[in-house]
């Protein structure tokens, strides 16, 4: 199956359907749902809306300023090959995009430099063998591992709070939510992040007992489970040595989370952005 051709960004194109100076654009969502119904004009759109962005990414991720545009084009043309084919992005364009950047620009990176180890390559399970030198790097790679297994709408509001620095003004009217909407899931994204990142600290159980507890030692340290899971695990707790020890290193590793913020990502050699750690 020959990959379909990317639609002219052209604000003519008849996707609009109106006045490219009117107030009210359509909803990023359901230019995604006319994509992903065959409607491939409507993309046009969601390459003039993400351009710029998709471009600062690339330049900032980029070794070789030179890789940004080629970068930006190949990401683009992934995203919407991913979407005409029914997978891809089905409410929030932009993280999916910058996700997508960020990825091809760090395999650039590795392929210029001849390292055949990346932070990809990183797994929890690996912990135990790093070195005092790399702890940093994996902290990093928990930290994005964390931040891309959240849901499509968690990451977008905690990219535009936490690393874009807006205002829940402006952070408002990109979501199409109102502020309140914002605050409310702007709270629950940070909550998700924390339990996500400390899960990513606990290796895979032996047993099947072990596992069904280990695999929610992350909520259970931060009281997100409901009140009769919660007791089943203090039970299991109460006599199982190992997930009692592995539940002691998240404590302790969520008693720092505040202390030690983590550098991710440097967004230009002068940008302090980065995600921070929970």
């Amino acid at each position: 199956m020959s990959a379909e051709p990317m639609p002219h960004a052209d604000r003519g194109d008849p996707v609009h359907g109106q006045d490219p100076a009117e107030p009210d654009p359509v909803p990023d969502r359901q230019l995604i749902a006319m994509v992903r119904a065959g409607e491939t004009a409507a993309f046009a759109e969601l390459f003039i809306r993400h351009r710029a962005v998709a471009g600062f990414v690339a330049r900032a991720e980029a070794d070789n300023q030179s890789d940004a545009a080629d970068l930006v084009g190949e990401a683009f043309a992934v995203v919407f090959q991913a979407m005409v084919q029914g997978k891809g992005p089905t409410e929030s364009f932009k993280p999916y995009l910058l996700t997508t950047i960020r990825r091809m620009a760090h395999r650039r990176n590795r392929q210029a430099r001849g390292q055949a180890q990346s932070t990809d390559a990183l797994q929890p399970g690996t912990r135990q063998s790093l070195g005092t030198q790399t702890m940093p790097l994996y902290e990093s790679s928990v930290l994005v591992q964390a931040f891309w297994s959240l849901p499509e709408r968690w990451q977008e509001v905690l990219w535009l709070v936490e690393v874009e620095d807006l205002k829940p003004a402006a952070v408002s009217r990109l979501m199409e939510l109102n502020p309140n909407a914002v605050s409310s899931l702007l709270v629950r994204a940070r909550e998700g992040f924390r339990q996500a990142y400390l899960q990513l600290h606990v290796a895979e159980a032996a047993s099947p007992a072990c596992r069904s507890v280990s695999g929610r030692l992350g909520k259970f340290a931060r009281h997100g489970l409901p009140a009769t899971t919660e007791l089943k695990i203090r039970r299991h707790l109460a006599g199982c040595p190992g997930c009692s020890a592995a539940l002691a290193e998240l404590t302790g590793i969520e008693s720092s989370m505040s202390r030690a913020p983590i550098r991710t990502r440097k967004y230009g050699p002068r940008s302090g952005r980065s995600l921070r750690s929970p």
